[in-house]
């Protein structure tokens, strides 16, 4: 072989092993552009909307990670991800929504949640904080007892019931009602009439004149007006 064809192969061989160097350098170059292609705070945004289907509440930068705040079906998730390349770091699930990001529901849900919870007349309704929690306190008169319930204002949890038995004031009957009620059952001049108190609850003796001078003495109970006995005196 001539020194020629030496030269020839020689060249060839360096020519191959520069371009083989150039495509390693190249494939290089390639991924470290692409492992460096940053990424805005808005397209991390949309990232994490697009690929969780839930709903962004905040989102920032810290160094060069961004954290990313997200609710999706009531619950409440945090999302690191990274500048370069938007690779998801974490993803966190936290136990509720910041009070400052959510918002508290209307008096006609909270009204909607107190009945579904307790049957009987509203009485009153009031915004309030329990335990540093917006909250709505509600008054229910049920039977003879008033019920005290409290609402988380966010989330419509019962945070609290509490029953106090109440009594129900007793009405007597008026003198006037007791009178008519002894004249329809013994009909006649009314003499007297007064109450009397006894362990077993109160009455009125209603003294009534007869036409032919008997007296009846007529009972009747001062809540019911139920007529508990008729007495003569002769």
């Amino acid at each position: 072989m001539g020194v020629y064809g030496i030269k020839h192969k020689l060249i060839i061989a360096v020519t191959g092993l520069l371009l083989a160097a150039l495509l390693v350098f190249a494939a290089i170059q390639f991924t470290n552009v692409s492992a460096s292609e940053s990424i805005t705070e808005g397209e991390a945004r949309e990232l994490i909307k697009d690929r969780y289907q839930g709903e962004i509440l905040n989102g920032k930068k810290v160094n060069s990670t961004y954290l990313i705040e997200m609710r999706k079906d009531e619950a409440f998730y945090q999302i690191k991800l990274s500048e370069n390349g938007g690779e998801i770091l974490s993803f966190e699930k936290k136990e509720q929504i910041p009070n400052g990001e959510q918002k508290q529901l209307d008096e006609e849900k909270i009204k909607e949640i107190i009945r579904a919870e307790e049957s009987g007349e509203l009485l009153s309704m009031k915004k309030m904080t329990y335990k540093e929690k917006p909250a709505f306190e509600a008054i229910v008169q049920k039977d003879e007892a008033k019920i005290k319930i409290t609402v988380d204002a966010l989330t419509g949890e019962v945070l609290s019931r509490f029953a106090e038995e109440t009594k129900v004031p007793v009405k007597n009957l008026t003198e006037e009602e007791a009178i008519q009620i002894a004249l329809k059952n013994e009909p006649g001049e009314v003499d007297d009439i007064s109450i009397e108190e006894t362990d077993s609850g109160s009455y009125y003796l209603v003294e009534i004149e007869k036409d032919d001078g008997r007296e009846a003495a007529v009972q009747i109970h001062a809540i019911t007006g139920t007529v508990m006995s008729v007495t003569w005196d002769d």
